[in-house]
């Protein structure tokens, strides 16, 4: 029987559990920033904390990197996927529901504009930065402003990351001292957003979309050493209740202050921890989770579209303040909605079509075992 404090072999990712959860409600954070100035009383003002979304966006690019170490790790230090198929699989994970959406946004720009319905933010909509979109190189410091379906940007760094992940991963992989190598890339990260600091006079988080491999990559790889870092038997069998007290206390750290890298190592350390969990079967959790890069595909465009016919609606009705509100909040509700749709019924389709080309899957399931590829699809999306 393991002593607390015990290193024990670190468990295979499964699906509907804590990182499923926290995948959505990270997900849902992001909605929540990208509305917040949408509201009747801008969210901003309420509370400096709603200003502190980017670390939702953070916390996804840590775990897309720890993600991909505990799924793809052993495969690639034992020789049986090269950088160049790793590379394929993600790009192919990614695109075909990047460009059906980019492709909606074009749509809806063509039939409002058809119309005679000038955009609020025509700088969102110039074709010049729609080639960078489609091949996912606007955040390559591609000159502009960037528009369309500005999240995609955390995709278009993260290619980047995913190519650099087999050579990174050699050596990470292979360290004996997975905790000082942590360390060390926790301080190598702080000493880069410094650098950014001190070269464009803004944080990692407050450079331009097209700079944002100066942001993503550097996190990605943060993702990869938390991967590393040997679980504990004390920390597999409290996952969840330590990964709920996680969580509390960043939600708690921002509402006294803004304190970004300590937000960061409490977030490194919630992904560490929910991903220590033993396998659950909170169904609630892997359907959340699911639709979560659905959601952070959709939610630009679903919010477009609402907030521009709840205009049309409070040009032709005097709306109370109340019914205001509500219309707001159910902004929120119909990105998940149409989030939920997009999974469904474009999302999981293709992704059943893009496999149905290889001949086995990547990860095959052990005896007694879930497979890893499903896991993969589902958690391992690049946000």
């Amino acid at each position: 029987m393991s002593k607390a404090g015990t290193t024990i072999e670190t468990p295979a990712l499964t699906r509907d559990g804590p990182l499923d959860a926290l995948r959505f409600l990270a997900a849902l954070f992001i909605v929540l920033y990208h509305v917040a100035e949408r509201a009747p009383v801008s969210l901003f003002s309420l509370s400096p904390a709603f200003g502190r979304g980017y670390l939702a966006t953070d916390f996804f690019l840590m775990l897309s990197g720890y993600v991909l170490a505990r799924t793809y790790g052993p495969r690639v230090l034992s020789g049986k996927i090269d950088t160049l198929e790793f590379l394929k699989r993600r790009v192919q994970r990614i695109w075909p529901p990047h460009l059906v959406m980019l492709a909606l946004f074009v749509v809806f720009f063509l039939l409002t504009s058809a119309v005679g319905l000038a955009p609020q933010n025509p700088q969102w909509f110039q074709w010049s930065q729609l080639p960078a979109q489609i091949f996912l190189v606007q955040a390559w410091f591609a000159p502009g402003t960037s528009g369309w379906n500005m999240p995609t940007w955390t995709l278009s760094a993260l290619v980047v990351a995913y190519a650099l992940f087999p050579v990174v991963w050699r050596r990470i992989g292979a360290s004996r001292q997975p905790w000082l190598a942590l360390a060390f890339g926790a301080g190598l990260y702080v000493a880069f957003d410094y650098g950014a600091l001190l070269a464009f006079g803004a944080h990692g988080y407050q450079l331009p979309l097209r700079d944002g491999l100066i942001r993503g990559v550097p996190l990605f790889l943060v993702g990869l050493l938390v991967a590393r870092a040997p679980i504990t038997d004390l920390t597999r069998r409290q996952a969840v209740p330590l990964a709920v007290a996680t969580l509390a206390l960043v939600v708690a750290i921002q509402a006294l202050g803004n304190f970004d890298y300590l937000s960061l190592a409490l977030l490194a350390f919630l992904i560490h921890a929910a991903g220590a969990s033993p396998p659950k079967a909170w169904r609630w959790a892997g359907a959340a989770g699911r639709i979560s890069f659905s959601l952070f595909l959709t939610n630009t465009l679903t919010a477009i579209v609402w907030f521009g016919l709840v205009r049309v609606v409070e040009h032709k009705v005097a709306l109370p303040p109340a019914a205001i509100w509500t219309l707001w909040a159910l902004a929120i509700l119909a990105t998940v909605v149409v989030a939920w749709l997009f999974e469904r019924h474009v999302d999981a389709p293709l992704q059943r079509w893009v496999k149905g080309s290889y001949q086995q899957p990547i990860f095959p399931a052990k005896a007694g075992t879930q497979a890893a590829s499903p896991v993969a699809a589902r958690l391992g999306n690049g946000v």
